[in-house]
């Protein structure tokens, strides 16, 4: 049995930046995710992590962003 497909749309990933502050988000290979006003963006980090869901705090600072795991 096959279902139908009722729509095929292309997903355009965006550059975008975030407001200086502080954020909470998920670390999984080299992804943070984190929300900020109801949408979800994904930082690229330089180092990676094997495994998911490390709790991060992620601070931007006159644009340049940094993070730190969260201990649980």
């Amino acid at each position: 049995m096959s279902n139908k497909i009722l729509s095929i749309k292309e997903r355009v990933p965006q550059v975008t930046t975030l407001p200086d502050g502080i954020y909470t988000g998920t670390w999984g290979g080299y992804c943070i995710v984190v929300r900020y006003k109801d949408k979800s963006y994904e930082l690229t980090t330089e180092e990676g992590v094997r495994g998911m869901g490390f709790k991060v705090v992620v601070t931007i600072t006159d644009g340049v962003a940094t993070f730190a795991e969260v201990k649980n």
